[in-house]
C-alpha cells in the first residue's frame, strides 16, 4: 500500500445516514440544503461545533449569504437546533425526522420488542439499533449484537428492553447496554418483566435511603476518538 493510499484511509470518515441520502427531498430539504447540513456534520467531526457561513462557503460554491439563509432554514424547520449552551449544532431533531420518514422499512420501537417474542430476527435488531443510535451499526458493533443472541443468549426482548433504558438514559453505546444485560444476568433476570421488576426494586432501594446518602461513583464508558483531517484539504 503507497503512502498517498495510506495517508487517505488515515484521514477517517464522517459517518452521515443512508436514510439521509434515500429521503432528504421528502422532508423538504433542497439539494444546496443538504450539501450545507453535511458541512456542518463534517466540520464537527473536526472539532468544529459551530462554524460559520465564511467557512461553509469557502468549502462549496454557495455565497456566504445563501450559506447564512440555509443555516437559517434548518434552525427555523427544526432539522438542527442550538445545544444548551448555544456552542454547538445538534442534529436530534434531523435524526427524529429520519425515523419517521422510515416507517415503512423499519419496526416501530414500540412493537418491536412484541415481535421480537416470535421471530427474534438480527435484521430486526440491526434495524432498531440504527434508527435508535441515528446512524449505521459499524461491523464490530453488529457483531457485538450478534454474539449477545447466539454467544451470550440473551433473549432479543431482554436486549431490546435493555437498549430503552439506553435511550431514556441518552447514553446511546453498546458497552452501556452489554453492561445492563450482565448487570441481569447477574441477578438471573431474563424476560422483559423481569427486568422491569428489577428496576423497580432498584428504585425503591434509592428511595430508602438515608437523606444526604449517595450511590457509589461509577465510571463513565470510554469513548474512542477518531483523528479525521479537514475534508477538501
Amino acid at each position: 500500500m503507497d503512502d498517498g493510499l495510506k495517508n487517505f484511509l488515515a484521514q477517517g470518515n464522517v459517518e452521515i445516514p443512508l436514510r439521509l441520502f434515500q429521503n432528504y427531498h421528502q422532508l423538504g430539504l433542497s439539494n444546496e440544503d443538504f450539501v450545507v447540513l453535511i458541512q456542518l456534520m463534517a466540520f464537527q467531526k473536526e472539532g468544529v461545533a459551530l462554524p460559520d457561513a465564511q467557512r461553509i462557503s469557502a468549502r462549496t460554491n454557495f455565497s456566504q449569504q445563501a450559506v447564512q439563509r440555509d443555516i437559517e432554514k434548518l434552525l427555523t424547520h427544526h432539522f438542527i437546533a442550538l445545544s444548551a449552551d448555544n456552542d454547538a449544532y445538534d442534529f436530534t431533531n434531523l435524526f427524529q425526522k429520519l425515523i419517521g420518514s422510515g416507517a415503512d422499512d423499519t419496526v416501530a420501537f414500540s412493537s418491536l420488542d412484541n415481535s421480537l417474542d416470535q421471530t427474534g430476527t438480527k435484521k430486526q435488531l440491526y434495524q432498531l439499533f440504527q434508527r435508535e443510535f441515528g446512524r449505521l451499526l459499524t461491523p464490530m458493533e453488529l457483531q457485538t449484537i450478534s454474539e449477545w443472541l447466539k454467544k451470550d443468549k440473551f433473549s432479543p426482548e431482554l436486549i431490546v428492553t435493555a437498549l430503552g433504558q439506553a435511550v431514556n438514559a441518552q447514553i446511546l453505546n453498546l458497552r452501556y447496554i452489554e453492561k445492563i444485560l450482565l448487570n441481569w444476568k447477574n441477578s438471573h433476570v431474563q424476560t422483559k418483566a423481569q427486568a422491569q421488576a428489577d428496576n423497580l426494586h432498584h428504585r425503591q432501594q434509592f428511595a430508602e435511603m438515608p437523606h444526604g446518602a449517595k450511590l457509589p461513583q461509577t465510571k463513565k464508558s470510554p469513548t474512542i476518538k477518531i483523528p479525521l483531517k479537514k475534508i477538501g484539504e
